[in-house]
């Protein structure tokens, strides 16, 4: 939408416009509202942080200057911190940005903003000296810049900041004495590392207000249910009301879902039941934006987790309800969506189990040994079940150097344990017919020697028995490639039938990509001619067969 179309919608359409409008376009359009600072203070402290992480310091101070003190709270709480310090770069850029935006909102924030944050975000970039004499001598103040508003304490400061820092002192000074006074004999005073640490519990209870809590504790919706647990964890009570709802406008996903089937049969229920489980997806969509430790660098990160929350719960909810629309609406309005969350979470927990149980038996639990065994797509499949939250390969994901994404379905679960099944199957096979075959590929992989990847040793298998009906992962030798060639292919079904008669439909999308590699390297080859080994890989040649080349 563009300025003019915006300026001619009443109050109320701008409001629902630059709802819903992505968050690049809403710092174009404000300026252009009847009331630009109802638009921002109708925003989530979470949105007008999205919306001014990437404006210039002009821009961003002119979006401040209509915002709310719980937001700017929020704001310098993302800005001015990394992890558990506080950064004094962060802090200078924070105050020039509200000096910019309007010196009364500076003077708000320096006032309002808890004690410890702002005495251990001046302690990083100022030095107060308070002389017992009428003035400080050279000795106390070396050659640093320094200024004094009062003749009592002395600031000195280098000379990148002192600008700044002088002109938010003066504000404080001008307008609350006490303020000023305290500010200043809290750096005398307090001591820095106690100081920041208090600021910093006093930064993760707001947080923790908002949906956030510390990471150690919003790690725990990762933990993985027993069916037991899940059934004695407490149903919600409907009685209670949330009293902190975070506010926050979920950035829902293109992908429709099953949970988005479900909350529509919501429409037909009471408008406070749809609030109650909105709010709770936003907790939700919170605590998994915390456990990677509340990164807001972008709108793409905070999609992310909040995709995350959406997929899993869906996944959950549809594995909990067998798909059943009608039965998935009971649960979600008995159960707390963060125990769906973990239900869902619990699945791919055990994906990842029994993919690693599998490494451990034929393995000795090398990953690295697995994966480079494998072909695509198993490799991709395996490299997403051995994440530390399991990710399903997509073929269609043409945008990302890995094929994987996030799962979101039954169906997704449902293909992964087949690929998984299959390698498993495919694993016993070849342990139970040639006992000593994993142990010297771990050898060979461990010296950098082994050529032997899964489709050309199942190709070989096949080959061979397509020759004798005997099979072996011996490289074929000229003569046996020759005859390969020119009659043995046709013995798919036979060798399907004879050593996989139970489970063919399982095995058979696999043998398919292993005969298809067959078929694409070798079919149109001359069998009276040889073959160099070199340039196929859907089998394995002995190296003689390069000598008549």
């Amino acid at each position: 939408m563009n300025q003019e179309e915006f300026e001619r919608l009443k109050p109320e359409e701008q409001e629902r416009v630059f709802h819903q409008i992505p968050f690049r376009e809403r710092g174009e359009l404000f300026l252009h509202a009847h009331n630009p600072t109802q638009l921002i203070q109708s925003l989530s402290q979470e949105e007008l942080y999205l919306l001014t992480r990437e404006m210039d310091l002009e821009e961003r101070s002119e979006v401040l200057r209509h915002a709310n003190l719980p937001q700017l709270f929020f704001i310098s709480d993302m800005d001015c911190w990394k992890k558990d310090r506080l950064q004094p770069g962060r802090f200078v850029k924070w105050l020039e940005t509200l000096m910019d935006a309007d010196e009364k909102r500076l003077l708000a924030w320096l006032v309002e903003m808890d004690y410890e944050t702002v005495v251990s975000g001046f302690s990083r970039i100022m030095c107060v000296i308070k002389p017992e004499w009428e003035y400080p001598s050279d000795e106390l103040l070396g050659d640093r810049p320094f200024f004094t508003l009062d003749e009592r304490y002395f600031i000195s400061v280098t000379e990148e900041n002192i600008e700044t820092v002088r002109r938010a002192i003066e504000i404080l000074f001008e307008n609350h004495r006490g303020r000023y006074a305290a500010l200043l004999e809290g750096i005398l005073a307090e001591l820095d590392y106690e100081v920041e640490e208090e600021a910093f519990q006093k930064r993760s209870l707001r947080l923790s207000e908002r949906g956030f809590p510390d990471s150690e504790t919003a790690h725990h919706i990762y933990r993985p249910l027993t069916r037991r647990e899940f059934e004695r964890f407490p149903l919600k009570d409907a009685s209670k009301k949330e009293t902190r709802a975070p506010a926050y406008l979920s950035l829902w996903s293109k992908n429709r879902l099953f949970l988005d089937e479900v909350l529509l049969l919501l429409r037909e229920e009471s408008l406070e039941t749809r609030e109650r489980i909105e709010e709770e997806l936003a907790w939700l969509s919170n605590k998994v934006i915390a456990s990677e430790g509340i990164d807001f660098a972008s709108e793409e990160r905070v999609r992310e987790g909040i995709d995350r929350a959406r997929n899993l719960t869906s996944l959950g909810l549809e594995l909990l309800s067998g798909g059943d629309l009608d039965q998935a609406r009971q649960i979600l309005k008995e159960r707390w969506l963060e125990i769906i969350f973990r239900w869902g979470v619990s699945e791919l927990a055990r994906l990842r189990e029994a993919a690693q149980k599998m490494v451990e038996l034929y393995w000795k639990s090398n990953i690295k040994f697995l994966l480079e065994f494998l072909d695509s797509p198993y490799e991709f499949i395996f490299q997403g079940l051995f994440q530390a939250l399991p990710q399903c390969y997509d073929a269609q994901v043409k945008d990302k150097i890995s094929p994987l994404r996030q799962f979101r379905d039954r169906q997704d679960l449902e293909r992964t344990q087949r690929s998984l099944a299959q390698i498993e199957r495919i694993h016993e096979f070849l342990a139970a017919h040639f006992p000593n075959l994993f142990p010297r590929l771990q050898v060979e992989m461990s010296r950098d020697e082994s050529e032997s990847k899964l489709f050309s040793l199942l190709g070989t298998v096949f080959a061979h028995f397509s020759l004798n009906e005997k099979i072996s992962t011996a490289p074929l030798s000229s003569k046996e490639m020759s005859r390969f060639l020119r009659h043995a292919k046709r013995d798919k079904e036979k060798f399907l039938g004879h050593f996989f008669a139970k489970e063919q439909e399982l095995l058979r999308p696999l043998w398919a990509l292993v005969f298809q590699a067959i078929e694409e390297e070798l079919g149109a080859l001359d069998p009276s001619r040889p073959v160099d080994p070199r340039f196929v890989s859907s089998l394995r040649l002995s190296a003689p067969s390069i000598s008549k080349i």
